[in-house]
């Protein structure tokens, strides 16, 4: 596996904070405060300027392990890499600018990194809070979503399980897969999955760790990088690249919307595909389409679960105990969507 040219970190630098901001001097001092506040006698911030235009930069509080890098706007990826080639931590933790951390946030995490070599990123639960009127549903059911999980490995092809402005990181695992990158992507889930690929593990605590404030400009709202088809083109790439071997036999549960593009998918990756798992019965795209129950006779090797419908993975998860309880989530069947 190739290696990148990174910072080494100092003997004496335990935890390197990562705060990119572009036009963020409305929050910024809140989010560094509450840093500073975790701060160890070993640890710095790391506040990367992507080509603000509001002087978010003067707003930073005199300290002497504050360190204020500028470049051109170039993008979140692009300042987090730059933030990574000058911190000098073990371990990075991220925060945005329009966040704020919860007390006793490192101690928890670093425990699980110092007592977890495999692990190569922890992340934690989220409080969410609107900047101006309502949170819209489906950002609070995402929230409600990650907060709830326990096996975030086996839930990595649903959606991003890790909040990133949550997480802290072992450094020399971010480099070792080449840190984040930039593209027509989205950088956090994307660095989760080559993480996941080069078989490191994700994990969590169960605490709430940072505010996160919801607000209309939001980069994950507005920005056409973190649509739905970019999640799902990486989710697929990594499937076929890492988890399912050429040429298995692959059922897919889910034959409506949720379902047609992963089948569209199984077949152009070459997939033999016995079987489609829905409440009706039928034909599609050539292939049967069978209820669940058909589960108990017919033989493949991996199952994907593309329903999406509330709450129907948890019926599913209780019905594939039924019917095939010695299936493995995350091992011989994933939910994706």
């Amino acid at each position: 596996m190739a290696r990148h040219a990174v910072s080494r970190p100092s003997e004496g630098m335990r935890v390197s904070w990562l705060l990119p901001v572009r036009d963020g001097r409305r929050w910024l001092s809140e989010a560094v405060s509450s840093a500073l506040g975790e701060l160890g006698a070993h640890d710095e911030i790391v506040v990367v300027d992507d080509g603000s235009s509001d002087g978010s930069g003067d707003v930073l509080p005199a300290h002497p392990r504050i360190r204020l890098l500028r470049q051109p706007p170039r993008g979140i990826a692009a300042a987090l890499e730059h933030g990574r080639r000058h911190a000098r931590g073990r371990w990075l933790a991220r925060i945005d600018a329009d966040d704020r951390v919860l007390p006793g946030r490192i101690a928890a995490q670093l425990q699980i990194l110092q007592a977890d070599p495999g692990c190569a990123v922890v992340g934690g639960r989220a409080r969410l809070v609107a900047d101006a009127g309502e949170v819209p549903a489906g950002m609070r059911h995402y929230v409600d979503w990650v907060n709830g999980l326990d096996d975030l490995d086996a839930a990595l092809f649903v959606e991003s399980p890790l909040f990133h402005p949550a997480t802290t990181l072992r450094a020399a695992a971010v480099a070792e897969v080449g840190g984040w990158r930039e593209g027509d992507l989205p950088e956090d889930y994307d660095l989760w999955l080559r993480l996941s690929a080069a078989g490191w593990r994700l994990r969590a605590v169960p605490d709430e760790v940072v505010v996160i404030r919801d607000r209309p400009s939001r980069l994950t709202r507005t920005d056409p990088r973190y649509r739905r088809a970019a999640f799902r083109d990486l989710k697929m790439n990594h499937l076929a690249a890492h988890v399912l071997p050429a040429g298995c036999r692959l059922v897919i549960w889910g034959a409506g919307r949720e379902g047609r593009p992963w089948l569209r998918w199984a077949r152009a990756c070459g997939y033999e595909v016995p079987l489609v798992v829905d409440l009706r019965e039928g034909i599609r795209q050539g292939l049967p389409v069978r209820r669940d129950e058909a589960l108990r006779t017919v033989a493949f090797d991996h199952l994907l679960v593309a329903v999406g419908a509330r709450g129907a993975r948890a019926l599913i998860r209780g019905r594939l105990a039924e019917l095939r309880p010695e299936l493995v989530e995350g091992r011989d069947w994933w939910a994706v969507a």
